[in-house]
């Protein structure tokens, strides 16, 4: 029987703000968000207001204490998604967490803005980064809750659509290829690894990372019951920005501003059973974003576009003529040809991913998008990072949780 999901919000900033309009586009499930918890009471207050939310908490353990709320949903700085999902937990109170699970983000004793990643070993930080994430499924499998991750490729329609043709041919996945990538993030704490965990690889890489796992997944458990898994990856990271050509431009076009952290990576990850993904991503890349996913298979070839897509397409000779009208995330000039996307939450599939997290508390199932997905993700990352460090292949096995 369905129950009536009471959602507790912890975060006041640009993210926070995002889900809350999402949950307005949530239909078919019996929920509310009853309150909010922010560092900014300012910031707090302004969207309690706005989106007529009826709670606002002085504290997170206020919130945790309230026995009305029966989720929380972390909208907060990548540090702080273990520390808080933990503590969620051990309340008995569900978790929906943003991507990714955790990282690494430098030494405990190193003051904010003064570690750098450069020369530390990738090792040191594999491993600290699988213990954080280890730390978050013990606690989460001990409580008996359940976790929600926050992978939108997901619940994208033209993902989504992937996967039942895929489960309609009944085809072996061969091979996929995907990749997120556009010209930079505008966010100051995405510069530094000490506040974003590293670069393009766990901002970006992890959306098809968590797309192609979950294919791999959903192919096993059609073919014998049993999610395929990754076993060993290899990566290449660079600073494309850092060359000096790229340096030598008298018009940056790009963020380049990076302190430690790549702006390229490309993984190539091998599964159980023998097929491979190679993943990338880049803040390199103008005209938009480019969020796209392959899959080769033995019956059917399969192509997600999820940006950009041709739903709607534009062009102008003058950017000025279409004012202040949005287009879409990340385009760099509104002139020319332009595909403006006529509802970019729809297709990028937040609102499904957060119906599905409420109809997974609401009937007591397991989400599309779980806690073994957020953990093999961070496994999948920093064995890239390692990878790339060592030159080498790295065998994931003795990692993964079952």
């Amino acid at each position: 029987m369905a129950r009536h999901v009471r959602i507790g919000l912890v975060g006041s900033g640009f993210a926070a703000h995002f889900h809350l309009a999402s949950y307005e586009k949530v239909y078919g499930e019996d929920f509310e968000v009853l309150g909010l918890f922010g560092r900014s009471k300012d910031k707090t207050a302004h969207l309690a207001k706005e989106f007529e939310v009826p709670k606002v908490y002085e504290r997170f353990e206020e919130m945790l204490a309230d026995k009305e709320i029966d989720a929380v949903d972390l909208v907060i700085p990548n540090f702080m998604h273990v520390p808080l999902a933990v503590k969620a937990a051990q309340a008995g109170k569900h978790v929906f967490c943003e991507k990714p699970l955790t990282g690494y983000f430098g030494p405990a004793s190193a003051p904010a803005g003064t570690w750098t990643a450069k020369g530390f070993p990738r090792e040191e930080m594999f491993k600290a980064a699988v213990a954080e994430a280890d730390l978050a499924y013990d606690a989460v499998t001990k409580a008996g809750v359940t976790l929600c991750y926050g992978e939108n490729w997901v619940y994208a329609p033209p993902i989504v659509k992937v996967n039942r043709l895929l489960a309609a041919s009944g085809t072996p996945i061969l091979r996929i290829q995907g990749e997120e990538s556009h010209s930079g993030s505008h966010a100051q704490y995405a510069k530094r690894w000490q506040t974003a965990g590293g670069g393009s690889l766990i901002r970006l890489a992890v959306h098809p990372v968590g797309a192609a796992l979950y294919l791999k997944y959903e192919e096993g458990r059609r073919r014998n019951g049993k999610p395929i898994r990754p076993v060993s990856v290899s990566c290449e990271v660079a600073n494309l920005t850092w060359m000096k050509s790229f340096q030598d431009e008298p018009r940056k076009h790009m963020k380049s501003d990076w302190v430690d952290v790549e702006d390229y990576g490309s993984i190539l990850l091998t599964f159980e059973d023998g097929s491979t993904a190679q993943l990338t991503s880049s803040d390199t890349v103008m005209g938009g974003i480019y969020n796209y996913l392959h899959v080769w298979g033995a019956r059917a070839v399969l192509k997600a576009s999820v940006n950009p897509n041709t739903a709607c397409q534009a062009y102008t000779p003058d950017g000025g003529y279409f004012k202040d009208e949005y287009l879409v995330e990340k385009t760099e000039s509104k002139e020319g040809w332009s595909f403006p996307s006529p509802d970019e939450d729809m297709v990028t599939g937040y609102p499904d991913e957060l119906r599905d997290f409420v109809g997974a508390v609401s009937h007591g199932r397991a989400p599309k998008s779980d806690l073994m997905l957020a953990h093999d993700v961070v496994v999948v990352t920093y064995g890239a990072y390692l990878a790339a460090e060592k030159g080498a292949r790295i065998d994931l096995r003795p990692h993964l949780r079952k």
